[in-house]
């Protein structure tokens, strides 16, 4: 989008312009709603309530939507400022309990996956890559996700979770670090 026409998005966006709301919710729910699963370890019910609670507030705080950044990064960043409260609360008051799988640790995020996968070993990998990426710790996690699955630059990221460029740059290279020391110890290369 040419910086003019986005200009021109976020000036309607402020006047309230429903019109151009449900243009931007349509276009991002998706990326929220991933964004959302991988935070919250694959709670699909929490991911959904938290689509809604983002957008919600998107349009409550539209007048503060100055168009600096993206409307992605400004929503994705409420997304995820929301998930953390939200975990965090569950967190004290003892109501998260993560869903074992058959050897006892967390699942895997991502459990709704849009495709099927014809390949067992693909499958297989998908699975432990999705363990690697749960077990990170939330900034790791926030950032490796942005990158990977939404790939956004590391200034979005930075602005997404209220850190630096540099230090979205160097939670990402701990991430990837992680994430490789997980797979071989299962036996994977990566």
């Amino acid at each position: 989008m040419e910086p003019h026409e986005r200009a021109q998005q976020s000036e309607a966006l402020r006047r309230g312009d429903r019109a151009v709301f449900s243009a931007l919710v349509r276009e991002h729910q998706r990326s929220v709603f991933f964004l959302s699963m991988r935070l919250s370890r694959g709670d699909e019910q929490l991911s959904r309530d938290m689509v809604q609670k983002s957008f919600l507030k998107a349009w409550s705080c539209r007048e503060s939507f100055r168009g600096e950044a993206s409307f992605k990064t400004w929503i994705l960043r409420i997304a995820r400022n929301l998930m953390l409260n939200e975990l965090s609360r569950a967190w004290r008051k003892r109501e998260l309990s993560p869903e074992p799988t058959d050897g006892g640790s967390p699942a895997p995020l991502g459990r709704v996956e849009a495709e099927a996968f014809d390949d067992l070993e693909l499958g297989q990998r998908r699975a432990l890559l999705q363990e690697a990426i749960s077990a990170l710790s939330e900034r790791q996690r926030a950032v490796a996700v942005l990158r990977l699955y939404h790939d956004l630059p590391f200034s979005e990221v930075a602005t997404i979770c209220e850190i630096t460029t540099n230090n979205a740059k160097v939670n990402f290279h701990h991430a990837v670090r992680n994430i490789r020391k997980f797979l071989a110890n299962e036996g994977v290369a990566a």
